[in-house]
């Protein structure tokens, strides 16, 4: 089930809230007919149909502000806005049309992002004549409901329903998409900024700076490169307030978004269950990886240091025998080119094609070595192979006997099929068939 997330904007006092509390089916937002209540984006998740949403209700829009607390609350606006598939821009039904709808409408329209226009507090259809004046903000097809009674709400969801979410989508096809994530304070923007060889993401020693994922791009080979700064993931249980749960929400997004992602690793601190799960979350997303040890000039080394810590890593974390780790310095500068390498190579990996006599031709000769075992009185036979899928590669393997293949079996032929065709840093996929 894809997640597709949802902000809600528009200027204070509207009904932002309460269409919030109404889709995720609890109160969650304060509702209060005193402006300027909501002044931070609040998160929540809801069904229709076969799609699951995520919310976002954000502070009352006030453009060009000049107070602080109104710049705040527009900066949230802001950031709501840049992560959302899909604005619902909504205004007040029963007042006239203001400035603050008027400029919010144009950054809207500006912004290329789908939208839906919203008129709140028609409570009748007599009233729905209403609808006319705002066609003057220049956005198509508005809805007219009452957020407090619930009146066409269920059309509004119907519209969301419809969109083609996927069809909007950025498209990755021109470029390699590299996301750099971890946990807060690791390193990740200096890392980018020296990627980039310019400084595009704010750096600073306070843990948490970045809030937001960042895009940059760079050439590398003639080849270009998307390359993703993402806030620092933390344990589901030390994101106290709204602002952590939004930077986890991007980040991983962020990683659902990429190609290969880089997870970074403070070297100093040692690897933890949070730098753990994250890889898994990588992997179980089929994206391509790559661990990056930072802070190595902060490492006393004595005689293969380097290749006793790999080892601890891969002791700790087997799977990650089959990704590369690199050992590198941000500060000074230590083979941070490595980084652009090995992500050129995963995705070449990634995106190849093997032909399917070789790869029977690979089968015959692992199974000579060790053929499958008999289960239950029952001999097991594998009988072709061939990749179906590529980005991520996915092998089928066909057998009498699939569901009796023991899982070290199943083991021994992932390692032989990634150590004779080179998938270094791809997930590789076998899907086990009957035949």
């Amino acid at each position: 089930m894809s997640n597709f997330t949802i902000s809600i904007l528009g200027k204070p006092n509207v009904g932002k809230s309460t269409l919030f509390n109404r889709l995720i089916g609890k109160k969650k937002s304060i509702v209060s007919p005193i402006e300027g209540i909501t002044r931070d984006r609040i998160y929540g998740t809801f069904q229709w149909l076969d799609k699951e949403y995520n919310l976002i209700d954000t502070g009352g829009y006030i453009p060009n502000s000049k107070l602080i607390l109104e710049q705040l609350i527009n900066a949230q606006a802001e950031i709501a806005k840049n992560t959302s598939e899909l604005i619902i821009f909504m205004v007040d039904g029963i007042s006239e049309i203001t400035v603050s709808d008027r400029v919010l409408a144009q950054i809207i329209k500006e912004s290329g992002k789908l939208y839906q226009l919203v008129i709140n507090k028609i409570d009748n259809k007599k009233d729905e004549n209403k609808i006319y004046a705002f066609y003057e903000l220049g956005l198509n097809n508005p809805i007219c409901i009452s957020a407090e009674s619930g009146r066409q709400v269920g059309l509004l969801l119907d519209k969301i329903n419809e969109i083609n979410f996927e069809a909007n989508k950025i498209s990755n096809k021109d470029f390699i998409s590299l996301a750099v994530i971890g946990m807060p304070n690791v390193g990740k923007s200096s890392l980018v900024n020296s990627i980039l060889k310019e400084n595009k993401t704010i750096v600073s020693d306070i843990a948490g700076t970045t809030r937001d994922s960042i895009d940059s791009y760079v050439k590398y080979y003639n080849k270009d490169f998307r390359i993703i700064d993402t806030a620092g993931l933390r344990k589901k249980s030390k994101i106290d307030d709204s602002i952590e749960f939004y930077s986890t929400l991007r980040s991983t997004k962020s990683i659902d978004e990429c190609d290969i992602a880089a997870v970074l690793v403070d070297v100093d601190k040692g690897f933890h269950n949070q730098d753990k799960n994250i890889i898994k979350y990588v992997i179980s997303r089929n994206k391509g990886l790559i661990l990056v040890l930072n802070k190595w000039d902060l490492i006393d080394k004595e005689t293969n240091t380097m290749k006793l810590l790999k080892e601890d890593i891969i002791y700790e974390y087997p799977i990650l025998q089959f990704y590369p780790i690199l050992f590198i310095s941000v500060k000074n500068n230590l083979r941070i080119g490595q980084i652009l390498q090995n992500t050129l190579k995963i995705y070449n990996s990634m995106n190849k094609k093997i032909s399917t006599k070789e790869l029977n031709d690979f089968l015959l000769m692992t199974m000579n070595k060790y053929p499958p075992p008999s289960v239950k009185g029952k001999e097991i036979k594998m009988k072709y192979i061939s990749q179906v899928h590529k980005n991520p590669p996915v092998i089928a393997i066909f057998s009498n006997q699939p569901d009796l293949i023991p899982e070290s079996y199943k083991r021994y032929i992932m390692n032989q099929l990634r150590n004779n065709f080179n998938f270094s840093g791809a997930t590789l996929k076998i899907s086990y068939r009957k035949k």
